[in-house]
């Protein structure tokens, strides 16, 4: 199982929201090529404060459905990547994004995102995926 892609908070709001069609799409796509869509672990906690009733149930029917857990994995937190992690997060804003910066770059794949400026000084444009 290859990560094909990673959310940060922006677009896993997105997704869950259903704001932006293009989240869904993206993992579907991802899905299609044989990989899965990495959802960081601090992503979720970031989201979940801000999610309504509705929104977490899509959450987790994300994180937990057969059909749609296949096609996503949660990428946990390891004791090694804290520290950049935290270095991450006064550059780019947040923890969820901090840690979706450090899996896009460890597992050499794009990261989807709403919020392309939040992530500019850390990544090519060129790996980032702006939901529209």
């Amino acid at each position: 199982m290859k990560v094909g892609a990673v959310f940060d908070t922006s677009a896993l709001l997105a997704h869950v929201r259903v704001e932006r069609v293009s989240a869904g799409e993206l993992i579907a796509v991802v899905a299609e090529n044989g990989d899965v869509t990495g959802v960081p672990a601090l992503a979720v906690l970031d989201a979940l404060p801000d999610l309504d009733k509705d929104e977490r149930q899509l959450l987790v029917r994300m994180l937990t459905d057969t059909a749609e857990a296949e096609a996503t994995v949660i990428l946990p937190l390891s004791g090694p990547d804290l520290l950049d992690v935290d270095r991450l997060t006064s550059i780019v804003g947040g923890r969820g994004t901090a840690q979706a910066v450090l899996e896009a770059h460890k597992n050499g794949t794009s990261l989807a995102t709403c919020r392309p400026e939040d992530i500019v000084d850390v990544m090519h444009p060129d790996d980032v995926v702006q939901l529209s």
